[in-house]
């Protein structure tokens, strides 16, 4: 169970952050440029990290999690009926290939008689994530729209989505895209990375002290000479 005070639900749409939770009053909107963010991709990462950093500040978000909630219209997917398992995998395999991002996080979903195939732009979520955790904020889970059941025909995120989420919270992110588990690794590599334990001593201080006794011995050279 987790604590949902410190739980924030973030709904990513094109161009449109919305957000519900902790200690918001309500629903909050960020609208993100196209300078930032064009075709679900990042067009500008700093500037995508200037935006987020400045909406956190503003509305003083310390310790929260984040609970990631792609709008239908942010990611792709398809339904595969059932077929030989050998074909399937085929199909599912040319689908993903033809998302059209460079990169991408996916995962299969069962469904009734088939698999349900969904994809997100890596980038995005990456730059999404590590703009937050840059505040402090880390993601919980990465839960696409049609996860919501009854609700997934929403548009926007209003109140009622927002509250289904966080009390469903446990049951929603079994079909997070990215687990738990990874997620924790992923802030540990970048923890270890941000903070060497040592670093690497300089040479300098010896290579002054050679340098030193060798011009006492040719200053003695010369005395010795004259």
């Amino acid at each position: 169970m987790f604590n949902n005070k410190s739980i924030i639900v973030l709904f990513i749409d094109r161009n449109r952050f919305q957000f519900y939770g902790a200690n918001l009053s309500g629903i909050e909107t960020l609208d993100v440029p196209q300078s930032s963010l064009r075709d679900l991709d990042v067009a500008n990462r700093d500037a995508l990290y200037t935006l987020i950093k400045q909406w956190v500040k503003q509305h003083a978000l310390i310790s929260v999690q984040l609970v990631l909630i792609f709008a239908e219209t942010s990611y792709f997917e398809k339904v595969f009926s059932s077929v030989a398992p050998a074909q399937l995998e085929t199909d599912i395999i040319k689908f993903f290939d033809e998302v059209p991002f460079e990169s991408t996080i996916t995962k299969v979903h069962d469904v009734p008689n088939g698999k349900r195939a969904v994809a997100i732009n890596k980038a995005l979520y990456e730059a999404v994530r590590q703009g937050f955790l840059l505040q402090g904020l880390s993601i919980k889970g990465v839960i696409p729209m049609f996860a919501l059941g009854v609700l997934s025909d929403r548009r926007t995120l209003d109140a009622e989505v927002g509250e289904y989420v966080l009390k469903n919270i446990d049951t929603l992110l079994h079909q997070s895209l990215v687990d738990a588990q990874e997620v924790s690794v992923t802030h540990a590599k970048e923890s270890s990375s941000q903070h060497p334990i040592f670093a690497k001593k300089s040479n300098l201080p010896i290579l002054l002290g050679v340098f030193g006794v060798l011009l006492v011995i040719f200053l003695v050279m010369i005395f010795l000479f004259r």
